[in-house]
């Protein structure tokens, strides 16, 4: 019995991998541009993701100076 804990153990942390994987691979990733900055996210929704990368790009643009996203993909 001592010896299958190991192998139990090892083929649960192997699904849970497997499980991670599959989850980011269903998320969105956005880039936002503004002439002197660049922001990105990943997130599960892609409004969740677009907004982020604004946040992003928002914080490193100047004052006066607009973020557009310039890409979103799953």
């Amino acid at each position: 019995m001592r010896l299958a804990r190991p192998a139990v153990l090892v083929s649960l942390l192997g699904a849970a991998l497997l499980a991670v994987s599959v989850e980011s691979a269903a998320a969105w990733q956005c880039t936002a541009r503004s002439r002197t900055a660049t922001g990105w996210a990943v997130a599960p929704s892609r409004s969740a993701a677009a907004y982020r990368a604004l946040r992003e790009c928002a914080v490193r643009t100047p004052r006066g100076a607009l973020c557009r996203i310039s890409r979103c993909r799953r």
